[in-house]
């Protein structure tokens, strides 16, 4: 017989039942697995969870236990092992649990157990990272295996759709409400049956209720009585929808009885507890309504006890009604401290639940106090921070506590409530919850001083004030009211938007205050619905006398408001409207000698409203009128004879907007000699600003008038004229030279001696280098487009003047420079004023030639002479290129019309860009276009030739749109030429009946209708006595 063999050690058992222990969480893993197969909801969360416990039972497979135990330790992996082993058995009863029984059930816990599951994966997870089995020696496919397992359990998220939360949420809230309403109950039952995948048949309700009475049964047996209570509610709600038939047998008074334990509080015929219980005649007590509802129907008899009843006299059962009144707030206490217990529960589940019934009982004040003993506003405060649980029945419990307890409000404050419910606002949380809170607190001063101070807290507020829901913006409201009476928070709303409260307060301040408020007002961002706010009239009011103060801090913060106000024309209205605002400007230039800043910003928010006006001329505003009175013209002129470069500066920017708008200013300033010449002086300062200035007032004050510029008297015109072109032939600046041709354009016409000075000077060529200026490439040789722009056309309205008919002398000046090729040029490229002014030169110079050409065919009727009379006299002044040789025949005047002869808009190559310019429906362009293509037509010998010249140019269409879109003034133009050319060329008929069709249109005009009547009867079209005529 052999003996036993003792050389097994204890090690070798050990490994061995540790090896056991190891094939047991495996086959557990598979076990699992399988489980996980077939559940009813939230599949692709449960299908996540199996891949990672699949491939944990591949992993599991791979290894040995000797191995890790060699690593870990006998005992720990022991541990390891066994905690992983209880970790998945529990996760298997969770998903099998998941699996069975009611669906309605288990979709009103689905919630719960997916954050069951959620946990359970994050213990797994961490109880295989303990196994460390990352630094064993295996392949590296296993390590990585590992840490995938261990990161996808860690990070796992089971999450109902969002379907299904909300019908278990309306399921919760039936239940809540113990829902009666069939229409309602189908509705729900629909959802439900949806959610879990069925049909809301007969059958499944039948099936639901035989699984819950089940269940129930077995939560009874248990002495599981929340449970069983939540089961006959449902069986109650699927039996409201009168889907199925409830049995006979099956009494409604046991649901009753396991909510209130004592049956005699509950009436027989209503089934609910007392609350107005009455007793009959025979002894018995049932609630009032239900009874007499009973005795209505003609029943004479107790419901009970069947006892024919001699008296239908209702007893008021008081002591019942004591008794059920103590017991309900024995039960109501009971429940309290149950939702009590949830809300320092750290389940979120709990939590949840406690909140839902804490609000209920924090409707009464009594429950407020024992809420308050039991510290639970911190906890409240606490639970907003947790995205998982409720906060709107959080803050709704908040706002219980604040409203009936004084003493609760400092706790939330201290507890960092605001805070909070500034964090849960922004993240998107319920508002109308959030301000009910907030309100209450910010009628207690102190803590209103806190709430105000909270970092984005009045921002926030004043951001939902014009939020669509009206309860919430009524309630933003009042928070803001709340806290108004501070001044630096009325600051802060303003700052975000909110302007009333500020008006308020700055209307009603003090002068220091409102100092205080100005200088905040300047530094804040401005919108067209803040402007709303702000014009109000006793606000506009009040700022504009802090002008009146004795503290140069509140005029200077004045300024500086009104400064930034005036950007907006809804303020410049309401300013000019109050009568007081120019006098007190007026008067702060007047009488402030210490401050040159307070005048400058005077003089700029006065150039501001000058600017801003529409109605300058008007009585309308008062003050405007009193600006352009002798003595405040001659005020505003002394201080720019005066005050020093940055006063000027304002003060002629002020002067050139008044002129521009008041004819009464400009004329002031015309006849005032002593003005006029510091003007001019001023073109000499070192200053530049000083100098545009200067010459834009100058321009102003001379635009458009006829005796043009206001020069002083000799000896002091003629350097003025000479200073001038100085500044167009060598400034440096484009708007300075820009301003000096303006002036210049404007210059006395009929002074011959400003003729002289100017053919003496180098202005020509500096207006000839300007318009040539237009063909280089290089930009920036006139600097920028606008100030460029501006250039041009002031140089061109400055060549006018050379090309008047009536100066021969600078006639002949201008005819020697190659100008004529860089003018046509213009007329394609140029702006419209530029194109007006352009063929405006070359009409005056077409003019001259054309005289020319018809004086001298008259004369050559009369005489023979041995040479053409007009080429003794301007054969030097109409040359086109300063070539003398090489010139070639001209289509209309022939060899007459040589380069060095005479100018001619056919030789300049003018015809064309003149048509075209004519689509330019700009004021004054196609005018001016016309009559330089009329003056072709004034030789009546060579009228076919010009007339063909504009024909083959395209004009006949271009005069055609003219008719069609121009002005008056251009269409009346138009039909004069177009007269003239029907005398000499036939136009094709599908032309001449767009004319016809264009000019009986014009027939309905009263200015054009005589003019158009002539030409249609030129065209035959009506007869030669009509009623146009």
């Amino acid at each position: 017989m052999s003996g036993l063999d003792l050389s097994i050690g204890m090690g070798d058992v050990g490994i061995a039942v540790l090896q056991e222990l190891w094939n047991k969480v495996a086959f557990q893993t598979m076990g699992l697995v399988s489980e996980t197969r077939d559940v009813l909801f939230e599949k692709d969360s449960f299908l996540e969870f199996s891949r990672s416990i699949s491939e944990l039972n591949i992993l599991l497979s791979s290894l040995n236990a000797q191995k890790v135990e060699n690593a870990l330790g006998l005992e720990s992996t022991r541990e390891v092992l066994t905690t992983l082993n209880q970790q998945l058995k529990k996760a298997s009863k969770i998903i099998k649990d998941y699996k069975c029984g009611s669906r309605l059930r288990l979709l009103l816990k689905s919630h719960s157990i997916l954050l069951q599951m959620e946990h359970l994966s994050k213990d797994i997870a961490k109880t295989i990272s303990s196994f460390q089995l990352v630094n064993l020696d295996t392949a590296m496919n296993l390590n990585t295996m590992t840490s995938q397992i261990i990161n996808n359990l860690g990070s796992m998220e089971f999450r109902s759709a969002a379907a299904t939360e909300k019908v278990a949420s309306e399921m919760e809230s039936s239940l809540s409400e113990n829902m009666k309403n069939r229409e309602n109950a189908k509705k729900l039952l629909e959802k439900i049956a949806e959610a879990v995948g069925a049909r809301p048949s007969a059958s499944l309700v039948q099936n639901e209720l035989a699984l819950l009475k089940q269940e129930k049964e077995a939560m009874e047996a248990l002495n599981m009585q929340a449970e069983a209570l939540q089961l006959s509610q449902l069986i109650e709600f699927l039996y409201s929808t009168d889907v199925v038939t409830r049995p006979v047998d099956e009494e409604t008074a046991s649901t009753h009885h396991q909510l209130y334990p004592i049956g005699s509080f509950i009436c027989q015929l209503c089934k609910k507890m007392m609350t107005d219980p009455v007793a009959i005649h025979c002894g018995h007590s049932f609630e009032r309504e239900a009874i007499q509802e009973h005795f209505g129907r003609g029943e004479m008899n107790c419901p009970t006890c069947r006892q024919e009843l001699s008296s239908l006299e209702l007893t008021p059962n008081l002591l019942l009604r004591n008794s059920i009144e103590e017991w309900n707030d024995r039960d109501m206490d009971f429940k309290f401290q149950a939702a009590v217990a949830g809300i320092k529960s750290s389940d979120h589940s709990q939590q949840d639940k406690a909140l839902e019934d804490l609000q209920l009982f924090l409707e009464r004040p009594r429950y407020v106090t024992k809420a308050a003993d039991e510290g639970l506003a911190t906890k409240l405060v606490v639970i907003l921070k947790d995205d998982r649980v409720n906060a709107g029945a959080a803050l709704k419990c908040l706002y219980y506590l604040a409203k009936y307890n004084d003493d609760q409000k400092e706790a939330i404050v201290l507890a960092g409530g605001i805070r909070r419910i500034v964090k849960h606002i922004c993240k998107g949380g319920n508002e109308c919850y959030a301000l009910a809170v907030l309100l209450k607190l910010s009628e207690k001063e102190s803590l209103a001083e806190k709430m105000g101070n909270t970092k984005d807290c009045i921002p926030l507020v004043v951001s939902l004030l014009h939020i669509d829901n009206p309860d919430v913006s009524q309630k933003a409201s009042k928070v803001l009211q709340n806290l108004s009476s501070n001044i630096h928070f009325v600051v802060k709303m303003a700052e975000a938007g909110h302007f009333q409260p500020f008006v308020a307060r700055f209307n009603n301040a003090a002068g220091e205050t409102r100092t205080l408020m100005a200088a905040a007002l300047v530094k804040m961002q401005l919108k067209e619905n803040n402007i709303d706010e702000l014009r109000e009239q006793q606000f506009i009011h009040k700022l504009i006398q802090m002008l009146s103060s004795s503290s140069p801090a509140s005029k200077s913060a004045c300024l500086k408001c009104i400064k930034k106000l005036v950007a907006h024309h809804k303020i410049v209205e309401r300013l000019l409207e109050d009568a007081v605002t120019i006098p007190h400007l007026l008067g702060l230039i007047s009488f402030n000698k210490f401050d040159p800043q307070l005048k400058q910003g005077a003089a700029e928010i006065l150039t501001k409203l000058i600017g801003d006006s529409e109605q300058f001329e008007q009585p309308k505003y008062q003050g405007l009128q009193e600006l352009q009175s002798k003595h405040n013209v001659s005020l505003l002129l002394e201080i720019i004879t005066s005050a020093e470069d940055q006063t000027k500066i304002q003060f002629l920017h002020l002067l050139v907007e008044l002129s521009s708008k008041s004819e009464i200013a400009r004329d002031l300033i015309r006849t005032d000699n002593d003005a006029i010449a510091q003007l001019f002086s001023s073109l000499y300062s070192d200053h530049p600003e000083v100098r545009r200035c200067s010459m834009k007032l100058i321009y102003c004050i001379s635009e458009g008038h006829p005796d043009g510029v206001p020069l002083p008297t000799s000896p002091e015109k003629e350097t003025a004229i000479t200073n001038l072109a100085s500044i167009l032939i060598n400034s440096p600046d484009t708007e300075e030279r820009s301003a000096a041709a303006g002036i210049i354009s404007q210059l006395p016409r009929n002074d011959s001696s400003i003729d002289e000075i100017l053919r003496k000077s180098d202005a020509l060529k500096a207006i000839h280098g300007v318009i040539c200026s237009m063909d280089d490439d290089i930009s920036g040789n006139i600097g920028s487009s606008d100030q460029g722009t501006s250039l041009l056309e002031n140089a061109l309205a400055a060549l006018l003047r050379y090309t008047e008919p009536s100066k021969p002398d600078l006639q002949r000046q201008l005819g020697k420079l190659e100008l004529y090729p860089s003018l046509v040029r213009v007329l394609t490229r140029g702006s419209s004023l530029a194109k007006r002014r352009t063929a405006t030169a070359l009409a005056q110079l077409s003019l001259s030639t054309s005289r020319s050409f018809s004086d001298e065919n008259v004369m050559s009727q009369q005489t023979k002479p041995s040479m053409p009379f007009f080429l003794k006299n301007v054969s030097s002044m109409w040359c086109c290129s300063a070539s003398s040789h090489n010139y070639s025949s001209c289509s209309v005047h022939g060899d007459a019309c040589s380069p060095r002869d005479a100018f001619c808009l056919v030789k300049a190559d003018a015809v064309r860009p003149l048509v075209m310019t004519l689509s330019d429906t700009e004021s004054g362009v196609a005018e001016a276009a016309l009559m330089a293509l009329e003056t072709m037509l004034i030789d009546h010998s060579r009228r076919p030739q010009s007339t063909a010249a504009i024909v083959d140019s395209q004009g006949v269409a271009a005069i055609l749109q003219v008719l069609d879109k121009g002005s008056v003034s251009a269409k009346t133009k138009a039909l004069e030429l177009f007269q003239k050319i029907l005398l000499h060329t036939k136009i094709g008929v599908p032309l001449m009946q767009k004319f016809e069709r264009i000019l009986i249109q014009l027939l309905s005009d009263d200015d054009l209708k005589k003019k158009a009547a002539l030409t249609l009867r030129q065209m035959g079209i009506i007869p030669e006595q009509s009623s146009y005529f």
